[in-house]
């Protein structure tokens, strides 16, 4: 086989198509790549003529750890690549093949949120020639079979709203009784079955967001726009991503969230934040200007911009520099040795996850028309059987 003809993917082991990036990224050595440069430096032609082994190359690249430059280089290669209009060319199918680039280059499989990668991977593949007709009626039904419970549960969440709608007070003056009923509702449920310890720690976390909350509306009251460093120390927090991931550990029992997990959850661990800087800066970016219209506390974007003298367009760009650092963040943590089960690491990473899936074409928190279609395909239309 003649080098033009290696691929990438049989090069390096790299197939996202069988999702091996992340395990080989944890034996594979970054100086690998340097094999698809030329003594010039840059990457050789023949790499990017090899179709599949470049949408490989760009997934991979997605698991850079801080200071690969190889790898950021090989994703802006991959990038450039996969956007020409000759990388479908002599495609069987380039349509499809069209659809698994766009979305790819939209949505990169580390970053994904997984039941929306799911549905997607499955769409492919039920365009793919060579398909094996019994493992898609296999992932059809499984998709399926989890959407309906995803269904069930969020029939149950929507019915809990509705009744503590009709029961609420007219006025929010009883707002702090509500809570404390309800923290004490869940420790009376999960000790029906394990300890109690958890809603301590839940309440903690309420405590430390309520208090970044009211140091945010003293900056508003005040006009005050903090420093990015002294921004972010209480945007780690109200960014709510603390509470929420230990909210989710709450129900995972005690088997598995053990007290040394809600220790290392609540401890503002390098993964908690990573996932926290992702999370408020992509917020930042696409609400500030709809935010400073109204009376609101400034944004990261209007704290790098008096503190740097900086225009907008270059404090978003230095905010998106941020952001892809605490995606390797994630990368490196994901790679050290861990006493906690990867069931608990893994609701961090997908709670990062889902702002993508957010925050890919503007405000989607704010804005849910703008998500309506990923949530629909993920939880309401099942995959044709």
């Amino acid at each position: 086989m003649t080098k033009a003809r290696i691929s990438t993917m049989q090069l390096f082991g790299f197939d996202s198509s069988d999702n091996k990036d992340f395990l080989l990224r944890r034996h594979v050595r970054v100086d690998a790549f340097r094999k698809l440069k030329n003594s010039e430096g840059r990457f050789k032609e023949w790499v990017s003529r090899d179709r599949q082994g470049l949408l490989s190359l760009y997934e991979a690249a997605h698991l850079a750890f801080n200071g690969e430059d190889i790898l950021d280089e090989a994703l802006i290669f991959a990038t450039k690549n996969l956007k020409s209009p000759s990388i479908i060319q002599h495609n069987t199918n380039p349509n499809s093949f069209q659809k698994q680039i766009d979305f790819a280059l939209r949505f990169p499989a580390w970053k994904c949120v997984p039941r929306s990668l799911a549905r997607h991977s499955i769409d492919f593949y039920s365009e793919n020639t060579s398909q094996n007709q019994k493992l898609l009626m296999f992932a059809k039904m499984d998709f399926n079979m989890v959407q309906n419970l995803h269904q069930q549960e969020l029939y149950e969440i929507s019915g809990m709203n509705v009744r503590a709608l009709q029961e609420l007070p007219d006025r929010m003056k009883k707002t702090y009784r509500l809570i404390l009923d309800l923290y004490d509702e869940v420790e009376s449920e999960i000790g029906k079955s394990g300890p109690t310890f958890p809603v301590d720690y839940a309440k903690g976390e309420l405590k430390k967001l309520c208090r970044a909350y009211l140091l945010e509306i003293r900056w508003r009251a005040e006009s005050k726009v903090p420093t990015l460093e002294e921004y972010m120390i209480t945007a780690h927090i109200s960014c709510a991503m603390p509470i929420t991931a230990t909210s989710n550990f709450i129900g995972m029992g005690a088997e598995i969230a053990t007290r040394e997990a809600f220790e290392w959850v609540t401890n503002e661990s390098k993964l908690m934040k990573a996932c926290s800087v992702i999370g408020r800066l992509q917020n930042d970016i696409f609400s500030h200007e709809c935010e400073q219209n109204r009376s609101h506390p400034a944004s990261a974007v209007e704290c790098y911009m008096k503190q740097h003298g900086a225009t907008e367009e270059e404090a978003v760009e230095f905010l998106w520099k941020k952001i892809h650092n605490a995606w390797k963040d994630i990368v490196e943590e994901y790679q050290k040795p861990t006493p906690l089960p990867v069931a608990l690491t893994d609701r961090l990473l997908n709670l990062a996850r889902s702002f993508n899936l957010f925050y890919e074409n503007g405000d989607g928190y704010t804005n849910s028309h703008l998500v309506k279609d990923h949530l629909t395909s993920m939880l309401i239309d099942p995959v044709p059987l």
